[in-house]
C-alpha cells in the first residue's frame, strides 16, 4: 500500500515545492512563505496576513491528526484576479467527520483524524476543496484572492470496502484558470489491482488535462491496455462561461442537480476502459451549469438513486459535508465507494 500512498500525496502536489510539515518551527516558516507568496501575486497585507492565519491552521492539523504533511503554495487566477492557493497534503487517516470539522463543533473530541481547524480555513478562505481519503490521506486546497471571485468548491471522499486493503476507486480534480477538470474512475474489482487500473486512468488525464474529453479518453484507453480496465467519467466546467462538459464510459454514476433538487442524470457509453477496442468516437455532452447546480459524480459502491429531493438545506452546504452525506446516506457498505461533488 506504501508506495500507492505516497504517488496520492506527490500527485497532490502536483511537483510543486512542498514545505514538510514537523513542528511547530516549519508551521512559522510556511507562515512566512504564505506571506511571501500573497506579497509576490500583489495581495495587500490584510489578505496576505489571511494567508498566514490559513497556512498555520492548516500545519497544525497536519501535526495534530497526520503526524506531519506537506505544504506548497502557487499563484492562480480567476476570472482575472490574482489570488494564491495553499496545498495542504497528508498520509493520515483521513477526516473522520468532515461535516463536524467543517461546521467547527468538535470542542472536546478528542477522535482520531477529526480537523479541527478546518471551520477556520473555511471562513478565512475564499474557496477551499477537500480530498479525503479514508485511512490513506487528505489533501485540503484552500484560496484566497485579492477580490471577490465567482465561488467554486470540491469535496471528494472516497473509502475502501470492509475486506479491501486498499479503493479500487480513485478521483482527481485539476484547476487551471477558470476551467476545472474532475474525474471519478473505478477499476474492475476489487484491492491493489483494480486501484492501479484506477489510478492508471487518472495518471493518463493529468499528463495533459486541456486536452478534449475525447482526447482524454482515448489516452485513457490506451494506458489501461493490460490491466483490468475502469470505469471512468470525467467532465469540464467552464466557470467563466457557466458551461459543462461529461463524458463517461462504465457505469460510474453523474447528474447535476439543481437548488431545488431537481437531478438530471448524465449519459454514459457501455464498456470498459481499456478492456476491447478502443473506441473510434467518444459521446460528449454539454450544458449549462452554474451554481448553485452541483455535479455529483458516485462509483458502484453507491446506490444509483441518489435523492436529495427532501433535504434542500443540505444541497446549501459545502461540497465536501454533502459528499460525505451521500456516502453514509446511500452508500452500500459492502463494495468500494468514492463520491465527487463540485459546485
Amino acid at each position: 500500500m506504501g508506495p500507492v500512498l505516497t504517488s496520492l500525496v506527490d500527485r497532490w502536489l502536483g511537483g510543486s515545492p512542498a514545505l514538510i510539515i514537523l513542528d511547530e518551527a516549519s508551521v512559522a516558516v510556511a507562515r512566512e512563505a504564505a506571506r511571501a507568496a500573497g506579497a509576490a501575486a500583489g495581495l495587500d497585507t490584510v489578505v496576505r496576513e489571511r494567508l498566514a492565519a490559513v497556512i498555520s491552521e492548516l500545519g497544525h492539523n497536519q501535526r495534530r491528526h497526520a503526524g506531519g504533511g506537506a505544504i506548497a503554495l502557487r499563484p492562480v487566477q480567476r476570472c482575472g484576479v490574482a489570488g494564491v492557493e495553499i496545498v495542504a497534503a497528508d498520509r493520515g487517516p483521513g477526516i473522520a467527520d468532515p461535516a463536524r470539522a467543517l461546521s467547527g463543533s468538535l470542542a472536546g473530541v478528542s477522535e482520531r483524524g477529526l480537523g479541527v481547524g478546518l471551520s477556520a480555513v473555511l471562513r478565512q478562505s475564499d474557496e477551499v476543496d477537500l480530498d479525503v481519503r479514508v485511512g490513506g490521506g487528505t489533501c485540503v486546497r484552500a484560496r484566497i484572492f485579492a477580490a471577490t471571485v465567482p465561488r467554486s468548491e470540491i469535496g471528494i471522499i472516497g473509502r475502501a470496502g470492509p475486506s479491501d486493503p486498499i479503493s479500487g476507486d480513485d478521483a482527481l480534480a485539476v484547476r487551471d484558470g477558470d476551467h476545472l477538470l474532475v474525474a471519478v474512475a473505478d477499476g474492475l474489482g476489487h484491492g491493489p489491482a483494480a486501484r492501479d487500473a484506477a489510478a492508471r486512468a487518472v495518471a493518463a488525464l493529468l499528463d495533459n488535462p486541456a486536452d478534449s474529453l475525447p482526447e482524454l479518453l482515448a489516452r485513457c484507453d490506451t494506458r489501461l491496455t493490460g490491466t483490468r480496465g475502469a470505469v471512468l467519467s470525467v467532465a469540464r466546467l467552464e466557470l467563466g462561461r457557466g458551461l459543462l462538459e461529461h463524458a463517461a464510459i462504465g457505469n460510474v454514476a453523474t447528474r447535476v442537480v439543481s437548488a431545488d433538487g431537481a437531478s438530471r442524470p448524465l449519459l454514459a457509453q457501455n464498456g470498459t476502459i481499456g478492456v476491447g477496442q478502443a473506441r473510434k468516437r467518444h459521446h460528449v455532452e454539454t450544458m449549462a451549469f452554474a451554481p448553485p447546480q452541483l455535479l455529483i459524480m458516485v462509483t458502484d459502491g453507491v446506490v444509483t438513486r441518489v435523492d436529495l429531493s427532501q433535504d434542500l438545506v443540505l444541497l446549501r452546504q459545502h461540497p465536501m459535508v454533502i459528499a460525505d452525506a451521500l456516502l453514509t446516506r446511500f452508500g452500500r457498505g459492502t463494495d468500494d465507494a468514492t463520491v465527487l461533488v463540485a459546485r
